[in-house]
């Protein structure tokens, strides 16, 4: 104890201690004994009570007061994700508006004949004549059973090919462990073709009112299909943006929560700028990346040069710049999504806890 005319105040300040504070409690507490300190204090103005009631009211001040956590590059981030959260969920709009459509387009069929039987179906023999037969398959219940029964039939056929290819390797196969790999892939793809049987076993006997219904149910579950990928985005979009209200909210604690969290601050801290650093360094490089790749310059016997363009050179300096981009973005948004929703996840209880009524 310091042998001054101070010596009961210098004795309160000692109680109250250099540390910062961790809680409401500690902090009002040494609130209170340099309040204490003050009026038992003979000479204010002394040198040592001075310097030591000063730094420990600058404590008690910053600790009582509420500062800012949260960053602006995190915000940014978490809303860049959420920019194209609402992109996706808007962009299948004409799939959903299509599903409806031909919901609509087959209940207004008219009565027809849809009798195809395994042998008179067509088999699809190329990708262009299936997309032709689909670009007319919704209009009627004929071209509707016709391409279901031949995409099954197709399938079902190709499949089988593959199983007799591989049994008839097995057959003239020497090697045990080929051998047995060849009958293990016939079995695969003779057990994958039935599901092809049976979907053509189930349309063929139809007429049609059951194929009208069969294809109005799978219209429906298009549509279902389009919109629950729609909400999906939609619902996330809505998540994001909460968490960015409370990520915000809650970033702003006082002086005794951040330094109870000091360590968690300061790791996070270190992921922030690590994480935006690398970030930054991609998209930085990818923007700066060369575009144009330079000319080739072909030299002859007789002296003459000739230029020629490096298309290939120049696509693949697009190649790189658009994933340099694309790894840039990737890692800002994920560095900001894992921030936030760390910050908020620890912050948030802290928050509310501060809501209750306090005391003292």
């Amino acid at each position: 104890m310091s042998n001054t005319i101070n010596q009961k105040a210098i004795a309160l300040l000692g109680q109250a201690g250099f540390d910062y504070p961790t809680t409401r409690e500690e902090t009002l507490q040494m609130q209170s004994l340099l309040k204490q300190a003050w009026e038992a204090a003979e000479d204010r103005e002394e040198t040592e009570f001075k310097d030591k009631y000063d730094r420990l009211g600058e404590i008690v001040q910053w600790s009582l007061a509420r500062h800012r956590t949260w960053q602006w590059p995190v915000i940014a981030g978490a809303l860049l994700f959420a920019a194209l959260l609402l992109w996706g969920g808007l962009s299948n709009k004409d799939e959903i508006q299509h599903a409806k459509e031909s919901i609509k387009q087959i209940k207004a069929w008219e009565p027809c004949d849809t009798l195809i039987t395994w042998e008179s179906c067509k088999e699809f023999t190329s990708d262009a004549e299936r997309h032709a037969a689909g670009e007319h398959q919704l209009e009627n219940a004929n071209n509707w059973k016709s391409y279901e029964l031949s995409e099954s039939k197709a399938r079902y056929l190709q499949n089988m090919a593959t199983v007799a290819s591989n049994r008839e390797k097995a057959q003239t196969e020497t090697d045990s462990e080929k051998k047995s790999n060849y009958l293990k892939q016939a079995d695969y793809w003779e057990k994958y073709s039935v599901k092809y049987k049976e979907t053509f076993d189930k349309i063929a006997p139809m007429e049609y009112s059951d194929v009208k219904k069969e294809a109005v149910a799978q219209a429906k579950i298009w549509l279902s299909h389009a919109r629950g990928n729609r909400n999906f985005f939609i619902v996330n979009f809505i998540l994001v943006l909460i968490l960015c209200g409370l990520y915000v909210w809650s970033g702003n604690p006082y002086g005794y929560n951040i330094t109870a969290a000091r360590t968690r601050h300061k790791i996070l801290g270190w992921i922030r700028k690590i994480g935006f650093w690398f970030a930054g360094l991609c998209l930085g490089s990818g923007i700066a990346a060369k575009l144009f790749a330079d000319d080739i310059v072909w030299k002859y016997a007789d002296g003459h040069t000739e230029r020629e363009s490096d298309v290939a050179g120049t696509a693949g300096n697009v190649v790189w710049k658009i994933i340099l981009i694309v790894i840039g973005v990737i890692a800002f948004i994920a560095v900001a999504g894992i921030v936030m929703f760390l910050e908020t996840a620890f912050s948030l209880p802290v928050k509310l806890r501060e809501q209750k009524p306090e005391k003292g």
